[in-house]
């Protein structure tokens, strides 16, 4: 992850890690997408405003 020269971030991501995670199994990847949503609404409205606004760059 490094800083954009415009506003936030950008990911770099190597297509070996690209093909690795693809190796997973969907319910895992699954799993994980719903931990997060979970850990999320955990969070103050706050953050998940701050969170929001980053995603509609």
């Amino acid at each position: 992850m490094k800083k954009s020269k415009t506003i936030g971030f950008t990911y770099h991501l190597r297509k070996t890690v690209i093909r690795e995670y693809r190796k997973k199994p969907i319910a895992l990847r699954l799993k994980w997408l719903y931990m997060g949503n979970l850990l999320r609404m955990g969070y103050p409205e706050e953050i998940k405003k701050l969170h929001d606004s980053f995603r509609l760059l």
